[in-house]
């Protein structure tokens, strides 16, 4: 009951006492993973969720906790969305960054689904169902019973049944001709322990300004560990927000 009354009054506090009670209820009372329509003040275009499933914590990460909210030093022209699982952080950049080309990466084929019906009204996104990984192959979804949002991913051959595609960051630049990363957004579930110890993982984080980046050492033991000594040769600044670790790595 304690956790509900909390969720009531961030609901409130974020969106006001009639919406966020509006908003609220119109998740609490729909079926699991019934699809609902949310429309979110100030937003031009409504997102949708599966109610009673993790899209329901994601939602409040982004939009009422605003763990993507942090300063950078200039507006964005280019966004990496990697984990973009059902679109909600790729909106709420392109609301805050509507000429910034934003790229999504996400795997899962339910999530890829729900994720396209987000960014529909947003021509800036481009959708990519793949994985992100330390080079182009493909891999194969474990499930850890987590949820859709918790699978993590191990590389395989492509007749396995299930396989994903994956890509990496210095593939993706040039499928796209990106010569300068404003902002890396990554969590993969572990995955990026693999692209953060590519033997090219420098083509890319030398371009990059600001590298937003959940880890989970939970996942994979060391990936703490590799992270910052990739980042070593960096004269980096570090925020913490919510889960998301953000470096700022500045380009002589």
């Amino acid at each position: 009951m304690k956790n509900k009354f909390l969720k009531l009054a961030l609901y409130c506090q974020r969106f006001g006492f009639v919406h966020g009670i509006k908003l609220l209820s119109k998740i609490y009372f729909a079926k699991k993973n019934e699809i609902v329509t949310i429309q979110i003040p100030d937003y031009h275009h409504p997102v949708f969720l599966r109610a009673k499933s993790s899209d329901e914590y994601i939602f409040q990460q982004i939009f009422i906790n605003q763990e993507y909210e942090f300063t950078i030093h200039k507006t964005p022209d280019t966004i990496i969305d990697a984990g973009a699982n059902i679109g909600f952080a790729a909106v709420y950049f392109a609301h805050k960054y509507p000429n910034a080309k934003i790229i999504c990466l996400e795997p899962e084929p339910s999530n890829f689904i729900l994720l396209r019906k987000n960014i529909s009204n947003y021509p800036n996104i481009i959708p990519i169902q793949k994985g992100l990984w330390d080079k182009s192959t493909h891999l194969q979804i474990i499930d850890n019973g987590l949820d859709i949002w918790g699978f993590t991913v191990q590389e395989c051959t492509s007749d396995v049944t299930g396989a994903i595609e994956a890509t990496s960051l210095p593939d993706i630049m040039k499928q796209f001709s990106i010569y300068q990363l404003s902002i890396v957004k990554m969590d993969i579930e572990g995955s990026e322990k693999e692209v953060l110890m590519a033997p090219d993982v420098h083509d890319w984080l030398a371009k990059c300004d600001t590298l937003v980046i959940e880890l989970h050492d939970r996942m994979k033991e060391g990936t703490s560990k590799t992270l910052f000594e990739t980042l070593s040769p960096y004269k980096i600044s570090m925020d913490l927000k919510g889960e998301n670790l953000i470096f700022r790595l500045p380009r002589s």
